[in-house]
């Protein structure tokens, strides 16, 4: 684990940081008042070190097989964005589920697995709602609360007349490119 060298300890990120919120494989487009994780470890001549950038992680760390560095309990909110598809899913969300404190929200947004986003290359899985119905991993750790559909550009572009006669729920479930992304939005199981 690497830290920005704008923080001295994980006690002072966290210190720094309350309510305690994470995004997990932030890039550099972590929101504001998150504490941003990814590995960004030979990408743009990163040897050993994070140098401070706005909007970039925390923590330089392997997500898909360190433990998150916080102590169990401690996270009001873990939240991820295109970050998933990408991942061990069973390691990510064994340790957000160690960190989130009981009732804590788990926010993930994915590509929707039946478009073109959803079907981009280096995509380890293709995520579509009954992923997070169906998965008993998923299923024991968290309670979804609510799910959210981002319309594609392709949907949009539809007649109108055409998109009131096919029900967005249907036409996302049965076509192909008419969802963008989806957002899964949980809370910890006990």
């Amino acid at each position: 684990m690497i830290l920005a060298d704008r923080w001295s300890s994980i006690e002072e990120l966290m210190a720094a940081h309350r309510p305690l919120r994470l995004d997990l494989g932030c890039g550099y487009v972590k929101p504001p008042g998150y504490v941003g994780l990814d590995d960004l470890r030979g990408v743009g001549g990163l040897q050993g070190q994070l140098p401070s950038v706005e909007g970039g992680p925390d923590v330089l760390l392997d997500l898909n097989e360190d433990e998150y560095p916080f102590p169990d309990g401690s996270v009001e909110e873990i939240r991820s964005r295109h970050f998933l598809e990408h991942s061990h899913l069973d390691h990510v969300f064994t340790q957000s589920h160690r960190l989130l404190r009981p009732g804590g929200l788990f926010v993930a947004i994915v590509p929707y697995a039946n478009s073109a986003d959803g079907m981009s290359p280096g995509h380890h899985v293709f995520l579509t709602e009954r992923f997070f119905e169906r998965n008993p991993s998923f299923g024991q750790k968290f309670q979804i609360t609510r799910i959210t559909y981002r319309q594609s550009e392709e949907w949009e572009a539809w007649p109108r007349l055409l998109r009131r006669l096919i029900p967005y729920d249907w036409a996302r479930t049965h076509l192909f490119n008419v969802c963008k992304e989806m957002r899964v939005e949980a809370v910890r199981r006990p």
